[in-house]
């Protein structure tokens, strides 16, 4: 019998209806906001989030699960333990270590995008333009990044370089969002600066993981550099807490140039491609944005 869709097909129709849950969960996130309902837009946003989640494990499910388990069990079992042994046998790639760090992996990067877009859609509840922005900026990028992992785990977890650059972008947009999420998050309820910077080095070594990950750079050794650029960037907010005002959407623009500088940084030495003049056109752009950020931004009107 005919498969009903082929690899392509069944590739757009799984990551279109993604696409609109990822669309129509943040405007209707956006509208309950917008009326001042905040228990409901809270409410609403974990379970769109629960639909994203099991979305994603379905699709991870899908391509990696062993087929004909029951009757292989039929073969060797009986009764009750036929069924229990076709379990075990059917879900074993999901206690599999190799087939489970693939899948907590694929958590991280869309998880960031939804909760920094959902942030900062709480943060202005009543900026029409900015949040139709944010919505549609967002969409986009969780398409990317459900689009690499259904093209990724369709492959049996066979590496593309060209996804991999493809996912760049998307990257440093959920490492903007999530950044100036959290410095808005701390300002607007008042939190300290341990707060900021703890998050940002939590926040930071994630992003930071996950990229290696994807590059197949990870290994032991390299968290020490993980955890440097983290505890790089947490001093970087620190210094953010002291010094900026409430604007922090430009905070979040600082803070990802130093970022995208030390990631790029990181990974052209890990990559055996790093040159001088590959560093210094990173710290150029790194000091290029900063400028830029510091030139219109007023820091007399720090609230304190």
């Amino acid at each position: 019998m005919q498969p009903l869709l082929n690899e392509t097909k069944n590739k757009i129709l799984s990551v279109l209806i993604v696409t609109l849950g990822a669309f129509f969960g943040f405007q209707a996130i956006s509208t309950t906001l917008s009326l001042y309902q905040l228990n409901s837009g809270l409410y609403l946003s974990l379970y769109i989030y629960a639909f994203h989640l099991i979305w994603l494990t379905f699709m991870f499910d899908l391509h990696l699960k062993k087929r004909g388990v029951l009757a292989n069990a039929k073969l060797n079992h009986t009764g009750v333990r036929m069924l229990w042994m076709a379990l075990l046998e059917r879900f074993e790639h999901l206690r599999n270590w190799h087939y489970f760090r693939h899948y907590q992996n694929y958590l991280v990067l869309p998880g960031i995008i939804y909760w920094g877009t959902v942030t900062l859609l709480l943060l202005n509840p009543f900026n029409i333009g900015l949040k139709q922005i944010l919505v549609f900026s967002s969409t986009i990028a969780m398409a990317v990044a459900y689009w690499y992992m259904k093209e990724h785990v369709s492959r049996k977890l066979e590496h593309q370089d060209h996804w991999i650059l493809v996912l760049s972008l998307v990257k440093l947009y959920g490492a903007y969002i999530i950044f100036a999420s959290t410095v808005g998050v701390t300002f607007y309820f008042g939190f300290n600066a341990f707060f900021l910077s703890l998050s940002v080095l939590t926040l930071t070594f994630f992003l930071v993981y996950q990229a290696l990950f994807q590059h197949r750079l990870l290994n032991f050794t390299i968290f020490f550099w993980i955890l440097l650029i983290a505890v790089m960037m947490a001093l970087v907010s620190f210094w953010v807490y002291s010094n900026w005002n409430s604007e922090y959407l430009t905070a979040g623009l600082v803070m990802l140039a130093v970022y995208n500088a030390a990631w790029g940084i990181l990974h052209h030495r890990l990559d055996n491609t790093l040159t001088k003049k590959v560093a210094f056109e990173y710290l150029a752009m790194m000091v290029f944005i900063v400028t830029l950020v510091f030139a219109g931004h007023n820091f007399n009107q720090r609230i304190l």
